[in-house]
């Protein structure tokens, strides 16, 4: 038996076709894991960023100090500390918000974003949270700034007691 020349070519165009399918297969596999990648990247840097700022916050006295008289009573800070703690809790606010920005292009997860965002649900009733947002509520993306202030009107508090007032000696009334 023998083949013609355009059943060869055939028989080479099906086996073409075949080998573009299998491709496009292993391409879209590929970039699958790809983007499982890279949304485990976003949210692993995400988490590591804000615990960081947690622990630097947690690891200094003043740091923890300065950032509780400041939530609690922000009158109670020479101007100095007053902006430090802005400073400090600001770089906190734009994880919160680079973490908005990436649940809504797709890249994090909403749970870990709403976690990370549970930090503003714990402050939202106290002085100093309400005159850093009054004051630099401007300086956010508009988005942002509306998802906050549903925050700041929600009944959600995750405090847990954490900001009540603490005696002189250290004792909880």
């Amino acid at each position: 038996m023998k083949f013609k020349l355009s059943e060869f070519a055939l028989i080479a165009e099906i086996i073409s076709a075949i080998a573009i399918i299998l491709s496009l297969f292993f391409i879209g596999f590929q970039l699958n894991n790809n983007a499982r990648a890279t949304r485990s990247a976003t949210a692993n840097a995400s988490i590591a960023s804000l615990g960081a700022w947690y622990a630097g916050l947690g690891n200094s006295e003043q740091a923890s100090t300065n950032f509780y008289t400041a939530i609690t009573n922000p009158d109670g800070l020479t101007q100095e500390q007053w902006f430090q703690f802005v400073m400090s809790f600001h770089a906190a606010m734009l994880n919160f918000q680079n973490s908005y920005y990436l649940v809504a292009e797709g890249t994090l997860d909403n749970q870990i974003r709403d976690s990370m965002t549970s930090v503003i649900a714990a402050v939202k009733d106290q002085p100093g949270f309400l005159l850093y947002w009054k004051q630099r509520k401007p300086i956010f993306f508009s988005e942002f700034q509306s998802y906050v202030d549903e925050i700041i009107v929600s009944k959600q508090v995750n405090s847990e007691g954490i900001y009540k007032e603490i005696e002189p000696d250290g004792a909880n009334p």
